[in-house]
C-alpha cells in the first residue's frame, strides 16, 4: 500500500498501476527516442524519475501541473541533437514517488525540488525548459539561487500570470464536492477521454496527439490520483475562485536576472500572449515569442518551431557568452 504524510513519501511497493505506467512509458519511448536513459534519482524528501538524451550542454526540463516528464517525449531526440536533456519527474507525477501537498508551501517546495534535483545530476549550472506549473517553479528557484540557472525557456503561460484557471478546471477546486470529482474523473481515465481533455485546455489539434502518449498519460493519472488530488487542494482558493495569492508572483517577475524566453501560443487556455507582452515589459531579460495556432503544450500543435526557438534562444546566448 502506498501512503503519503505531509510533504513527504513513502513508496515501499510496486503496484500493478506503476507497472502499466512503465509498460506504457516503455512503449512511448520506444516509438520516439529509444536511446534514452531512464533513472531514478534521490532529492531530499523520496525519489523521482529522470529522461536522459543527448550529450551535449545539459537542459533541464520541468513539466506542468498534473503532467509529467513523459509530455516532453515526442521532442525529446529533437531537442538531444544539441542538448543533454534530462526530464524529471515532478514529486506524485509519473513515476516520482507519490506525495502529499497538503500544507506544502509549494515554491519553497519547489526551490527545494529542484535545488536537490540539480544538486543530485551534478549540475553547478543549467539552463531550464519549462512549462506551466514548472515554470512557476523554475522561476521560483531561479530567483532562489540565481547562479544555479543560466536561462530559462517558459514554453506556455506560466502558472499564476493569470489569476484563475480555465473554467473547466474550478470545479475540482471546490471542497468536498471537488475532490470527489476529481477522484472519479482520474481514476476512471480512459484514452479517449485523455485526448478530449487535451483538445479542451492543452492543445489546438488533438489528433496529433500519438495514441501511445494518451496511453501513458492514462496510467500515470490513475496512479497519481491522490497525490494531484492533494496538489489541487494546494493550489486553489475556491473563496476567489481562483488560485492563492502566494502563487501570483507579479511584480517578482521583474528580478529575473537571467535571460529568458517567454514561448507564448496564441491559443493558450491558461493565459493571453497579452498577459505575457505586459510581462516583458516589466524586465529586459525578457524576451516574447508567440507561437500560431497553437495551445498551452504548444511542441504537440508545432514541433518544429518549439524546438527551433529554444535552439536559437540558447545557442544565441551561448554565442553571446562566448563573446563576452
Amino acid at each position: 500500500m502506498l501512503r503519503a504524510s505531509h510533504g513527504a513519501i513513502l513508496c515501499l511497493v510496486e503496484t500493478e498501476l506503476d507497472r502499466e505506467l512503465e509498460k506504457a512509458q516503455a512503449a512511448l519511448l520506444a516509438q520516439f527516442a529509444p536511446e534514452t536513459r531512464v533513472r531514478r534519482i534521490r532529492w531530499s524528501q523520496g525519489e523521482t524519475q529522470v529522461f536522459e538524451l543527448g550529450s551535449g550542454p545539459p537542459l533541464l526540463y520541468v513539466h506542468g501541473g498534473l503532467g509529467g516528464a513523459y509530455e516532453l517525449v515526442p521532442i525529446l531526440a529533437a531537442l538531444a541533437k544539441n542538448h543533454r536533456v534530462l526530464a524529471v519527474d515532478r514529486p506524485g507525477h509519473g513515476l516520482a514517488d507519490p506525495f502529499d501537498y497538503g500544507g506544502v508551501d509549494l515554491l519553497d517546495h519547489g526551490r527545494t525540488f529542484l535545488r536537490d534535483v540539480v544538486d543530485g545530476l551534478e549540475l553547478p549550472t543549467v539552463d531550464v525548459v519549462a512549462n506551466s506549473m514548472g515554470a512557476l517553479l523554475s522561476v521560483a528557484f531561479a530567483l532562489g539561487a540565481p547562479r544555479r540557472v543560466s536561462r530559462l525557456a517558459l514554453v506556455g503561460a506560466p502558472f499564476g500570470v493569470a489569476r484563475r484557471p480555465p473554467l473547466l478546471m474550478l470545479p475540482i477546486g471546490f471542497p468536498l464536492i471537488g475532490p470527489r470529482l476529481g477522484r472519479h474523473l482520474f481514476s476512471t481515465a480512459t484514452r479517449d477521454g485523455s485526448r478530449k481533455f487535451w483538445g479542451q485546455l492543452m492543445v489546438e489539434h488533438p489528433e496529433r496527439v500519438d495514441d501511445r502518449l494518451l496511453d501513458v498519460d492514462v496510467a500515470h493519472t490513475r496512479r497519481n490520483v491522490e497525490s494531484m488530488l492533494s496538489l489541487i487542494a494546494c493550489i486553489a482558493d475556491w473563496r476567489r475562485l481562483g488560485y492563492r495569492r502566494e502563487l501570483i508572483l507579479g511584480e517578482r517577475w521583474r528580478a529575473l536576472a537571467m535571460p529568458t524566453l517567454l514561448l507564448w501560443p496564441e491559443h493558450d487556455a491558461f493565459g493571453s500572449p497579452e498577459e505575457g507582452e505586459a510581462l516583458v515589459a516589466t524586465n529586459p531579460n525578457l524576451c516574447l515569442v508567440r507561437v500560431p495556432g497553437a495551445g498551452h503544450n504548444a511542441w504537440f500543435d508545432d514541433p518544429e518551431t518549439v524546438v527551433a526557438e529554444i535552439d536559437r534562444f540558447l545557442a544565441a546566448e551561448d554565442m553571446t557568452a562566448t563573446a563576452h
